[in-house]
């Protein structure tokens, strides 16, 4: 496929990076857009989108799903190892969600829904769904409702909405584009290579539709909002994705390079992220033949983890430990076939009798095995293996299996989910251990740096210091950051 273009890249990277003069806001006009034609937007929304989750986010998600852990001898996160963040954290990437992925795709189908263009329409609706469940889940109330109209209709300072009312809509939405794309005679202009993600291919999008309602489903399935009927209708129809949904045309070259590996490599020099005893002992007590995929050896050589926030322990040097292994071209992905495979056998527990979960199960490890480049490793989950599933007809310890292979899965992946369904589902469980001890194998760890009170660890963001200040719809800043999301009820 061919690489991003230069001018596609460079501009997002710096803003990513350096930032503006004057922030960007949820208050951007999609209504008055430039006089550019939808494929020319397309590709730019996508690498944003791709950009803002590929990157700081994707760090976070590192450091508090277990992943990675603060080098001693650098000091660049120690605010987020110790749960100790600022309301302005994460400005500049509510900012660049907002006034570029999210505007742009609603620019996209606006264009695409006068012109006719539903590949286009379907595409940027799906996107778009994607994006505003991620920021959701991250800080339960973001601007939804109110949100991209601009000052066509005086909109300047939307209301905050909460992630429970913008589920059912964003499902609405999803639906609706679908169909929209099925029931035309003609689909209008193709994507072709303008789509970085799928290559045009609006089959593959209509499975990532089928995809993304099975995790929304998913994640509500401890709330009311708990449907059985729509999961086992998607598992019936069985129309999933067959191909990763990813940015895979990164390259080696100054401003094409993968997000997190451009700000954490090339620009700090690959100081502090470290791997964490809790990922890393699994692997390692398991016999896991992922632990030198997922890890680089040290600096001194050889592997070797770090407890989760023992960043004062000095007498340990960031040479002496492993870390993550993300190169210049590694792929920021969305979505993989690993995630859908945990998703299926999620469901297929919880809602079918556990009929399919086994097989599904199976091939999410060995999907993650084939990501990873790892061939002839099936015994891994095998009769006899580490991880061989034994279903126990319980529904919350079958589920268990299947949520500490997903944990595993999704390092170096898509780590902001390896957090989300961490706090969904509790597994890895939180060790009752207190704070400066660790867990035991298969047990998350309190951070040794943690300023929370005791038992509690990260479920959300503080909303944003960029947003709170300027917008006057009356948005309240939350206390803490221990505070629940709408669907972690278990």
């Amino acid at each position: 496929m061919k690489k991003i273009s230069n001018y596609i890249l460079i501009g997002v990277f710096a803003m990513t990076l350096f930032g503006c003069e004057k922030y960007l806001d949820v208050n951007t006009d999609p209504n008055n857009p430039q006089d550019v034609t939808a494929d020319f937007i397309l590709p730019a929304a996508q690498t944003s989108v791709a950009i803002t989750m590929g990157n700081s986010y994707f760090n976070l998600g590192g450091f508090w799903s277990q992943y990675y852990t603060q080098s001693p001898t650098a000091s660049q996160y120690k605010k987020m190892e110790a749960y100790n963040l600022t309301t302005d954290f994460f400005d500049r990437e509510w900012s660049e969600a907002y006034a570029g992925g999210l505007n742009d795709l609603e620019i996209i189908r606006t264009k695409s829904t006068a012109s006719g263009d539903h590949g286009y329409y379907l595409i940027a609706t799906l996107l778009q769904a994607y994006t505003f469940q991620m920021l959701a889940d991250l800080y339960d109330d973001i601007p939804f409702f109110d949100a991209l109209k601009g000052v066509s209709d005086g909109t300047l300072n939307p209301k905050f909405d909460n992630g429970a009312d913008i589920y059912p809509v964003l499902l609405e939405r999803i639906d609706e584009a679908m169909n929209r794309y099925l029931d035309a005679d003609d689909a209008g202009m193709e994507p072709g290579d303008r789509d970085l993600i799928y290559g045009g291919d609006l089959d593959q999008w209509l499975s990532f539709g089928n995809t993304l309602k099975l995790k929304m489903y998913m994640r509500m399935s401890y709330t009311s909002m708990a449907n059985p009927t729509a999961v086992q209708d998607l598992l019936t129809a069985g129309n999933f994705i067959t191909a990763d949904a990813a940015i895979t045309q990164f390259g080696d070259e100054s401003g094409k390079r993968n997000p997190f590996y451009d700000v954490q490599y090339d620009f700090l020099s690959g100081v502090n992220q470290r791997a964490s005893n809790t990922l890393f002992g699994y692997l390692e007590a398991n016999e896991d033949p992922r632990l030198g995929a997922i890890y680089n050896e040290s600096s001194a050589g050889g592997q070797k983890g770090h407890p989760q926030g023992d960043y004062d322990n000095l007498d340990v040097k960031g040479t002496d430990l492993s870390e993550p292994n993300i190169s210049a071209t590694t792929p920021v992905f969305l979505m993989t076939l690993t995630e859908r495979d945990f998703l299926i056998a999620e469901a297929e527990v919880r809602y079918n009798a556990g009929a399919n979960a086994q097989a599904a199960y199976e091939s999410g490890i060995a999907n993650s095995l084939l990501l990873h480049g790892i061939a002839g490793a099936d015994s891994v989950y095998q009769a006899g293996g580490a991880y061989e599933y034994a279903a126990t007809g319980d529904v919350e310890t079958d589920i268990g299996q299947i949520m500490m292979q997903k944990w595993l899965a999704m390092a170096n992946v898509n780590n902001l989910e390896g957090f989300f369904e961490m706090n969904r589902t509790h597994y890895p469980p939180l060790s009752s251990a207190p704070k400066g001890t660790e867990g035991a194998v298969g047990e998350l760890t309190t951070s040794f740096a943690s300023v929370l009170p005791e038992g509690k660890t990260p479920k959300r963001l503080f909303l944003p210091d960029v947003e709170i200040q300027r917008n006057s719809s009356g948005v309240t800043q939350v206390s803490n950051i221990y505070t629940k999301v709408w669907w972690d009820k278990k």
